[in-house]
């Protein structure tokens, strides 16, 4: 079968990802760093999410203003993020501004300064976006209910780190985590757009040949133990209480990942969802109600979120547990599968219309998969899915014995501590 992705690993280690889309004048860029939040130690925890600033703040080649006016010059922007597993930095641009956007992309990903001053500076920023975090009542409930999820593991620290650790890192330390980790053999480059896959090599070939021979790298990471509590937060001036119910999930590469995609549709995900006509419609229990699967390397947590009142916990909770045992019991009907295959197809192919999306299903198919995944093989994997198969992991997944609750915000009194479903 034909393959749209070309690919391409440079003596350096650096992996080369293209796709040619001729019908959109424009291309999305990235650089994606197989390490995030997740590789970091409990006393270094944000230093990722720092450096991922810092990047911005000048490089070799370009001081902050010109970075600046470069990324306006280009048009699309450019930006950043930090994950768990994975740091991306990425660009938007059309398509004759290519080489332009590839040596300031290239030249700060990989050959920043990190000045003293500028360090001192975005320190402070990063400290008071933590404390803006804390402000935020969703931001502040996930962070709670992965750090008792997953605790004293990695995959639980908060990913813009703690204000004692970040307060302690010095410009030193920072550059030297930023040399270790800012290596080919740690990155993808990744171009989705109008672009000819020969020339980005040969670009980054005359860019990257003064590195070492290296071979890429894979993700590494200790693996969690879920911690199956109900966790209890109280915060009286929260008019609401945030709840956060986890189960066992899937990781990014499981065999599973079409099925339970359907499965979480009829459960919490969209208006026509089990979750949202039940708790929402039928019972007015909550305005936001939502479920989706966290997935990570090897393994995931299957989460429903809802904001409610706090004199209605208790029947908000019993309202979950029944509708989960009536779908476990009664299982689901024909057409609710029909709509949610609809729903899945339509809302991935309408997502993978930009350029910047595909980058991303490229991105993360090469660092999980190790392989590409058309589009048109998906859809005929969802397709083929049948009752039985959701039925099954509805039983298989939703399991009372392994639960995680949060219960953030206005909560009354010690009744729901120990809370169990069962």
């Amino acid at each position: 079968m034909h393959k749209l992705v070309k690919r391409t690993i440079l003596d350096s280690g650096l992996i080369i990802l293209t796709e040619f889309r001729p019908e959109l004048p424009s291309f999305a860029l990235s650089f994606s760093l197989r390490s995030g939040s997740r590789a970091e130690k409990f006393k270094n925890n944000g230093i990722h999410h720092l450096i991922e600033h810092m990047i911005f703040k000048g490089s070799k080649n370009y001081d902050l203003k010109k970075i600046a006016e470069m990324s306006d010059r280009l048009g699309g922007g450019i930006n950043a993020f930090t994950g768990k597993e994975i740091t991306q930095f990425y660009i938007k641009a059309i398509d004759e501004k290519l080489k332009d956007s590839f040596d300031l992309l290239t030249d700060i990903v990989l050959d920043s300064i990190f000045l003293k001053d500028e360090f001192i500076k975005e320190r402070d920023v990063v400290l008071q976006e933590i404390k803006e975090s804390k402000d935020n009542p969703d931001m502040s409930a996930f962070e709670l209910f992965y750090e008792n999820l997953f605790e004293n593991n990695s995959l639980g620290f908060p990913i813009a780190g703690r204000e004692e650790h970040v307060s302690n890192f010095s410009r030193d330390i920072l550059y030297d985590y930023y040399i270790d980790k800012y290596s080919p053999e740690n990155l993808l480059l990744c171009i989705t757009g109008n672009v000819n896959h020969s020339e980005v090599v040969e670009m980054s070939e005359k860019y990257f040949s003064k590195f070492k021979k290296h071979m890429p790298v894979d993700f590494s990471y200790l693996k969690p133990e879920f911690n199956f509590k109900t966790f209890v937060r109280k915060k009286p001036s929260l008019e609401q209480v945030y709840a956060i119910i986890g189960f066992r999930g899937i990781a990014f590469t499981s065999s599973l990942k079409y099925k339970f995609m359907l499965m979480n549709d009829i459960l919490g995900s969209g208006m026509s969802s089990r979750l949202f006509q039940e708790i929402r419609e039928e019972k007015g229990l909550a305005y936001t109600i939502s479920s989706f699967c966290d997935s990570f390397l090897e393994d995931g947590v299957h989460l429903i979120y809802a904001i409610i009142e706090h004199k209605k916990i208790e029947e908000y909770l019993d309202a979950i547990r029944s509708e989960i045992l009536i779908l476990k019991r009664n299982g689901i009907k024909k057409e609710e599968l029909i709509r949610a295959k609809d729903h899945i197809k339509s809302s991935f192919i309408l997502g993978l219309e930009s350029n910047f999306s595909k980058m991303r299903l490229n991105v993360n198919q090469e660092l999980y998969l190790k392989r590409e995944i058309e589009v048109s093989q998906i859809i005929d994997k969802i397709d083929k899915i049948n009752i039985d198969e959701i039925n099954e992991l509805f039983l298989r997944f939703l399991n009372f014995k392994e639960v995680s609750i949060l219960l953030y915000g206005n909560v009354k009194g010690n009744k729901f501590k120990n809370f169990k479903f069962e």
